[in-house]
């Protein structure tokens, strides 16, 4: 299912950027470029592996009935959720939350991601519509042990023959 994102969710990702303005001029004159957005202004961004954030995101599905923003970055095979701000910390074994100086590249949340190296994986239904870190830690705890067996029955090797 892929949201519909109108004029009011583009202003959600300004809204997190110091310069909104700057951004916006940016994305209306170039909409494939990318936008660099920090963390901790209007969300926080939770850091894990990309397999881990796929079962996460399936037992938001389950739990919630949706899933919460998920940016994923092909570079470093993690996969941030977005959740409301002020939750750092270490969630789990390599799960942690952004520190607030980090920085996000996010594509246009309507146009991209063409060559960025993130994509969404959900993009948000409306403007700040964020998981709560009581319902994120749940979905961590709930989704980890499917991940730990399914990555244990998988052979050294990959599993080639």
């Amino acid at each position: 299912m892929t949201a519909v994102l109108t004029a009011t969710d583009t202003d959600w990702f300004l809204s997190a950027h110091p310069s909104p303005d700057q951004l916006a001029v940016e994305w209306a004159e170039h909409p494939k470029w990318t936008g660099q957005l920090p963390v901790g202004r209007a969300w926080d961004a939770v850091a894990m592996p990309y397999t881990v954030g796929l079962d996460v995101l399936g037992v938001c599905r389950t739990l919630k009935g949706y899933c919460p923003p998920a940016l994923a970055d092909r570079w470093n095979r993690r996969l941030y959720l977005f959740i409301e701000p002020d939750q750092g910390g270490v969630w789990a074994e390599d799960i942690w939350t952004l520190p607030r100086e980090s920085w996000l590249t996010i594509p246009h949340p309507q146009y991209g991601p063409y060559d960025c190296p993130t994509w969404w994986v959900q993009r948000p239904y409306s403007a700040g519509e964020l998981l709560a870190a009581i319902e994120l830690r749940t979905a961590v705890r709930l989704a980890m042990p499917a991940y730990r067996r399914r990555v244990a029955s998988v052979p050294a090797d990959g599993g080639v023959l």
